[in-house]
């Protein structure tokens, strides 16, 4: 039976039976399952066209199928192959050298397939480099094991990871007390939430204590502005990863920095068959072709700016309290729980809009204003459905929510507040009890 001739419903539940996770791939997405893509619109199998206000989780800069990047791949392949015996290729080193020229902190670059084995592989370079085990972390980094308790101020034992919940005053005890033992410190930024200086000090602090500060660029190496944290926001670090973007929906990432950090990667026993895989690195070569002029990143800061004011006038037009913060390639929406954001953004979809319904809607180059348009008519029906039907409180964002939001989408801790005093001393207390064992 071909897809075409099956609904999405039908699809679902053949997905159900021989694929799909009950949560991650059916429970937090909407009920398409998609055909094609071509810019920012997708159609699902049964012809329903949507806009992706996600950018495919931040995977496309571009938009899908953007010409210069599907002639780079096809020609590569086409005329070269696609995976070589050797993980040397020209493109590898030729991509190389375009990142050292474009993030201050890279003085050479290596290649993973994804940004979870970015950050793993920088974990290990880390340690490797300086002959240390304790890690300190902020932020969601990825899937695997080592990483699984981000969400909690606390310290992992068997995986000698510690998180300090975004608290410059957690980070500081810990350095102070074990800064002899971190390999490094790495952290994702959350631009809606903390400015660049609150970096620039981070990164000061771990200078201070002679420790490595890396910073997950996984996402904002493009939309922190045209090149990320480290050099638009004129954060030092010592070492970077990066992915979504970079090759404009290709899996490939890189990690990036000092250069005696990267040379601990033979120590450190990193491999990988598919990190040679080469057309990934064309198209990366296509994407930094077209960002070269600098208006890509003048387009859709443009774009993302009037859709990010738009959201945050049509919330406060229908009495929905919200937070609408970021910059404009990357903004969070907030509003009162979790289950109001949901159901706005599910009416949404019903308008023809696929929103990021955790709240953080990014947009691509290959955006209209026409595009924009269309988004925010669809926001504005969803959210004045909503409104309609539900009972809200009057007047702005509680700091109790704000703080709830940051706790569940990146383990954020706001304010050093009594609770938070007491999660450090107490995680202070594993790592030493550890230490002494």
């Amino acid at each position: 039976m071909s897809i075409g001739s099956q609904g999405n419903e039908e699809l679902i539940e053949r997905a159900r039976r021989v694929t799909a996770a009950e949560g991650y791939d059916i429970g937090t997405r909407f009920p398409s399952v998609f055909a094609e893509a071509e810019g920012p619109w997708m159609r699902d199998v049964e012809g329903k066209r949507l806009l992706d206000v996600t950018a495919a989780s931040g995977a496309l800069l571009l938009g899908n199928r953007h010409p210069g990047v599907v002639r780079a791949i096809t020609e590569y392949i086409s005329r070269y192959g696609t995976v070589f015996a050797s993980t040397l290729s020209l493109p590898r080193i030729e991509l190389a050298e375009r990142l050292c020229e474009r993030y201050p902190a890279a003085e050479k670059v290596v290649f993973t397939k994804t940004g979870s084995e970015a950050t793993t592989t920088a974990i290990r370079l880390a340690r490797a480099a300086t002959g240390r085990d304790l890690i300190l972390t902020s932020g969601y980094h990825g899937w695997h094991d080592w990483h699984l308790g981000f969400l909690n101020l606390d310290y992992d034992a068997g995986n000698r990871v510690a998180c300090f919940g975004y608290s410059e005053a957690a980070l500081e005890r810990m350095l102070t007390e074990f800064a002899g033992r971190v390999a490094g410190v790495v952290v994702t930024p959350e631009p809606a939430w903390f400015d660049a200086d609150y970096y620039r000090r981070l990164s000061a602090l771990c200078a201070r204590h002679g420790v490595l500060f890396i910073i997950d660029e996984v996402i904002t190496s493009f939309r922190y502005g045209p090149r990320g944290l480290n050099g638009t926001g004129e954060v030092p670090a010592d070492l970077l990863t990066m992915s979504k973007g970079l090759a404009n929906g290709h899996s490939i990432a890189a990690i990036m920095g000092r250069r005696e950090v990267l040379d601990a990667y033979d120590a450190a026993g990193i491999a990988g068959t598919y990190t040679r895989e080469v057309p990934p690195m064309a198209a990366a070569l296509a994407v930094l072709d077209e960002l070269e002029d600098g208006s890509v990143h003048e387009h859709c800061t443009r774009l993302g700016q009037t859709l990010m004011d738009g959201m945050r006038d049509i919330l406060a037009e229908v009495g929905i309290p919200a937070f609408v913060g970021g910059p404009p390639m990357m903004f969070d929406v907030v509003v009162p729980s979790e289950a109001l954001s949901w159901d706005i953004y599910r009416a949404a979809y019903d308008y023809g809009a696929y929103f990021e319904d955790s709240g953080t809607q990014m947009i691509m180059a290959s955006y209209t204003e026409s595009d924009v348009d269309h988004a925010l008519t669809a926001f504005e029906k969803g959210a004045r459905k909503v409104a309609a039907t539900t009972s809200l409180d009057p007047g702005e964002l509680g700091a109790d929510r704000m703080a709830e939001f940051a706790a569940e989408a990146f383990g954020g801790a706001l304010t050093d507040n009594e609770r938070v005093r007491a999660r450090i001393e107490e995680t202070v207390r594993k790592i030493a009890a550890h230490t002494a064992a």
